[in-house]
């Protein structure tokens, strides 16, 4: 409480924090896994840029052909780093364009 100087009482409320939920706190300990991209002689730079983009919808069509280069430069690269869920589903998501791709947990790039 507060005194107003007027002979008035204001009250002040702490604002509520907003608890995570269950869901919210496993994904903040899980540790990250990265998307990996292989290299492979059959399909186009164009293709591959254009599925990175298609599938992983944060990626944008410039960083994804730099991903497309670098994979084809040094046979892998990372599409992206997240939770293993996700990762096993961007994964999927590359391979049924046709592409080569993996996942490894992040500890592993050290």
């Amino acid at each position: 409480e507060q005194d107003t100087g007027k002979g008035g009482v204001v009250t002040i409320q702490k604002p509520e924090v907003k608890k995570q939920s269950k869901k919210e706190e496993e994904t903040d300990k899980e540790p990250n896994w990265r998307v990996l991209l292989h290299n492979d002689d059959v399909h186009t730079f164009d293709y591959v840029t254009g599925s990175i983009v298609k599938v992983v919808k944060t990626v944008s069509r410039r960083k994804a052909h730099r991903i497309t280069m670098q994979a084809h430069s040094h046979g892998i690269a990372t599409v992206t780093t997240t939770w293993k869920a996700l990762a096993e589903e961007y994964c999927k998501g590359l391979q049924m364009c046709g592409l080569t791709s993996s996942i490894a947990p992040d500890s592993s790039f050290k």
